[in-house]
């Protein structure tokens, strides 16, 4: 009986792996965690918050899964012209590109190569503080000096490998947050920033 048992549990735990395994798309490529690079070089330079709380940090702390739930409110432009009009540059293909491969989270690594302090939290860790009644004052006790924390989306990119797109939500109180869509150009000194949009702000 113990054996069947034993059987029985390893055959849900395979099939709860599997399923979580499954939940995930693919994997960052080098070029994404070069244009994330890039994004929050521009958006964190030095040591301070330059968009939003222009706050001192010590440490940068990012969330280890991507976001999907960035475009709510252009999923009904199929044809990509509220992009368009933010980004009047926007080449062939990104918005396709990006749109695909946000349909899935995908699972972050520490291939961030930032002059920056940072760490790669677990995205259970950072929503178990908050579930747990601890919000932002049990947050900067755990990541004291970060200035929040930031999740970013998948990256799409042009036919040419020389246009990007991509999403980066910063937290950081209750009161305190943006959301900005970020369009980069490639050249021969790699990514740079050339035009950042934000979306929301609380």
């Amino acid at each position: 009986m113990k054996k069947y048992l034993l059987q029985i549990v390893s055959a849900i735990l395979i099939l709860a792996s599997l399923g979580s395994a499954s939940s995930f798309q693919g994997e960052a490529s080098a070029e994404e965690y070069a244009v994330y690079c890039a994004v929050i070089t521009n958006m964190f330079a030095g040591d301070r918050v330059t968009f939003d709380t222009q706050s001192k940090i010590k440490v940068l702390v990012i969330e280890d899964q991507t976001s999907t739930d960035l475009t709510a409110s252009l999923d009904s432009d199929q044809d990509g012209q509220s992009f368009k009009r933010i980004f009047p540059t926007l080449a062939e293909g990104v918005v396709n590109d990006y749109r695909v491969k946000n349909k899935e989270p995908a699972l972050l690594k520490d291939s961030f190569d930032l002059k920056l302090k940072h760490v790669l939290v677990q995205k259970q860790e950072i929503e178990k503080v908050f579930n747990d009644g601890g919000w932002w004052q049990e947050f900067y006790k755990r990541y004291p000096d970060s200035g929040g924390f930031i999740i970013l989306s998948r990256v799409g990119f042009n036919a040419g490998m020389n246009q990007a797109l991509v999403y980066i939500q910063h937290g950081c109180g209750g009161l305190c947050g943006t959301g900005h869509y970020v369009l980069l150009e490639k050249s021969l000194d790699g990514w740079k920033v050339s035009k950042r949009s934000m979306v929301w702000i609380s």
